[in-house]
């Protein structure tokens, strides 16, 4: 399946969205407001935010289920608003799966090529190709029914069909959402070197953050309709626009300084409780105050007062899951800072102890707004 000779070798986008916006009830309801986009070959692209973001309303508009009230759409440089999603080579991949349960895994992958009319040879060696590509081999398993499957095997067929008619652009809404978390994080993986293997572009939609960061190239971030952040997974994790995208991302502390010092070189030097930090910062000149944000896992815990900057607590609490300690530290103003970390260092200590914490260099951050 090659990629489309149109935009090879170029650096076109496989998909354009233009300042598309999708309202309801004469204009009072905004589900997408003003999004523009672009996705390339090969890339795969997650759309993600909490539900009523506008995340499946742009996977609609995209495949054609529903049209924009304003903006354009194009594939390959050229508009589709309007055409049906027939005609627009986009395949989907949907959360149900579709797959039709009276039907052989052979003939479920058919099924599209049939439709388009494709000739009954064409039809078997396609169907053949795209079951070795998603490991489900024709011959063990061309011939067997959806209820001898399991949930990996189904989305592989969901998969197979869709790649069968050879799209320019892969949809997937949310078709891991059934399935437990570590099949979720199996097929992840999957996902991805299958559609990397065949350099198809890929829009992934969910409100997952796990999911996302282990399938994308980028993530775009959505709230109340707006694009609020597109960027990495490392990024959008590490670097955060704002407390929504912080806090949506996973846990997040955030301290406020009691004064703030001088910018110099992309970092400062801020005073929290007794203690001080220096703390990257995108944003030059003064400052009169602000909050510092931190991810637990960048939070080092020491018995011993460290050299240098840092600060120190007392323990409030602390519990073992998923291989990890999480240790909360009341500071002396009464903020709190959560940790996350393999060391057993605060349960050594116990709580109500007192303890020094570290932050580990560059990954403190003032927040931008």
């Amino acid at each position: 399946m090659d990629s489309d000779p149109t935009i090879s070798g170029e650096n076109l986008p496989v998909l354009r969205l233009q300042n598309i916006s999708r309202t309801f009830g004469s204009g009072r309801i905004v589900a997408v407001d003003d999004l523009s986009l672009d996705v390339y070959p090969g890339e795969i692209v997650s759309i993600l935010g909490p539900s009523g973001c506008g995340k499946t309303t742009t996977m609609r508009l995209i495949a054609g289920l529903d049209e924009p009230t304003g903006g354009d759409i194009e594939v390959f440089g050229k508009s589709v608003n309007g055409q049906p999603p027939h005609r627009r080579n986009i395949g989907l991949v949907f959360q149900s799966l579709a797959i039709f349960p009276h039907m052989s895994v052979h003939k479920n992958v058919a099924f599209g090529l049939r439709m388009k009319g494709v000739e009954r040879r064409t039809i078997d060696q396609k169907v053949e190709e795209v079951l070795d590509l998603v490991h489900l081999p024709a011959a063990e398993y061309g011939a067997r029914m959806p209820s001898q499957l399991s949930g990996g095997q189904l989305q592989r067929v969901a998969l197979a069909r869709t790649l069968a008619t050879e799209p320019s652009l892969v949809l997937f809404d949310e078709p891991m959402a059934a399935l437990d978390r570590r099949l979720r994080d199996y097929m992840a993986v999957e996902l991805r070197s299958i559609q990397k293997s065949l350099n198809v572009a890929a829009v992934y939609v969910t409100h997952d953050q796990e999911t996302a960061s282990a399938m994308s190239d980028r993530i775009v971030i959505m709230e109340a309709g707006k694009v609020v952040q597109v960027g990495t997974p490392e990024e959008v994790y590490e670097r955060p626009g704002n407390r929504f995208v912080a806090t949506f991302l996973g846990d997040m502390n955030f301290l406020e300084a009691g004064s703030v010092g001088v910018w110099s070189d992309g970092s400062r030097t801020v005073h929290i409780a007794d203690g001080s930090l220096v703390v990257a910062d995108e944003i030059s000149g003064r400052r009169e105050g602000g909050s510092v944000m931190v991810r637990p896992e960048h939070v080092e815990l020491m018995t011993l007062e460290p050299n240098g900057p840092g600060l120190s607590g007392r323990i409030s609490e602390t519990q073992f899951s998923s291989g990890f300690y999480r240790s909360r530290i009341c500071l002396s103003d009464g903020q709190e800072v959560l940790t996350r970390s393999t060391e057993n260092t605060a349960v050594v200590c116990g709580v109500g102890a007192k303890i020094w914490l570290k932050i580990k260099q560059g990954r403190a951050r003032m927040l931008r707004s």
